[in-house]
């Protein structure tokens, strides 16, 4: 019976991811018909301490679409989401160690945004 209760508590985990833009790139929920190119982007944050460390995760969708190289996103729709993988991490350290994983999906232009390489 300890080991259901234990069991519980560590996969009840309190996690909180919040998200946000700054205004980096434009982000819309509504559609844009220039944006005809379907995009999705995935992501992940770290909790630990059963979810209490940190408290909370900050993701601005703006920065993470312009990170992957987009100039905005229209139809944004966001998936936060538990593969098998991860719950059977946090099953394994007891709760220690919490991944989270989401999913930002929308429409964009297709126009990339031209960042700087290195030649090597």
């Amino acid at each position: 019976m300890k080991i259901i209760l234990f069991s519980f508590f560590v996969l009840s985990s309190c996690t909180t991811i919040h998200f946000r833009s700054n205004q980096a790139v434009p982000v819309s929920f509504e559609g844009n018909p220039n944006h005809q190119k379907e995009v999705s982007i995935v992501g992940h944050r770290d909790f630990y301490f059963w979810g209490v460390e940190p408290e909370e995760h900050i993701v601005y969708v703006d920065e993470e679409v312009k990170e992957a190289g987009y100039d905005g996103i229209s139809k944004l729709i966001i998936y936060e989401h538990k593969n098998p993988q991860d719950i059977l991490i946090s099953f394994l350290t007891l709760g220690l160690y919490l991944p989270r994983g989401y999913t930002i999906t929308g429409f964009t232009s297709g126009t990339e945004l031209i960042q700087e390489t290195s030649q090597k």
